[in-house]
């Protein structure tokens, strides 16, 4: 009897890869496919696509079955400069890596969800984007956009990640904690 190795790629998260890098709206893609844009979405969540599908997938992008299994088309490579980095698909990598609901983050940044996709779609983020970013996400300005593109550019403010806020505050806590001490320590005027 055979046994049939586990997917060792996430066919979905491979399929909606391919459709960006492709620079194919997700909306295009679902109608080249004849169906909503609900449904792109839930094979995009899909860990493992049944073959025909996949087939007819591959052949609406233009490409084999073993090109998509080999497809290592990057959206940003080593030769590339930081400052060429697409901000909106930093986010959206971000936002797969830590395994956040739109929606929800939507939310949390006063965001409509028609509007974090639009910032998704964005190259390049405004500072109080950017700010509003980095903050939502608990991360620096040096993180999300790499600490070599912060010093080569001026126009993008230092965006101090939420811990770095909290030991600014624990140290003005402790300070203040001090000064009491010394004004208690002292008889009154």
């Amino acid at each position: 009897m055979e046994i049939i190795p586990k997917n060792i790629i996430h066919e979905g998260a491979r399929l909606k890869q391919i459709v960006r890098d492709k620079h194919i709206k997700i909306l295009d893609f679902a109608k080249q496919a004849g169906f909503s844009n609900q449904i792109a979405h839930y094979y995009f969540r899909k860990e493992a696509i049944k073959r025909g599908t996949l087939l007819e997938f591959c052949t609406l992008l233009g490409i084999s079955l073993d090109e998509f299994y080999a497809w290592t088309h990057p959206r940003r490579t080593a030769a590339q400069p930081a400052s060429d980095l697409h901000q909106g698909h930093r986010l959206d990598e971000l936002i797969q890596q830590k395994g956040l609901n739109k929606t929800r983050l939507a939310g949390r940044m006063s965001l409509s969800r028609r509007a974090l996709y639009n910032l998704i779609e964005k190259p390049r983020f405004t500072p109080e984007q950017l700010k509003k970013v980095c903050h939502v996400l608990e991360i620096s300005a040096k993180e999300f956009l790499g600490s070599s593109q912060v010093e080569d550019d001026p126009e993008q403010p230092e965006v101090e990640s939420w811990k770095d806020k909290y030991y600014k505050l624990l140290e003005e806590y402790n300070k203040a904690l001090v000064e009491i001490s010394r004004l208690r320590g002292q008889p009154p005027l």
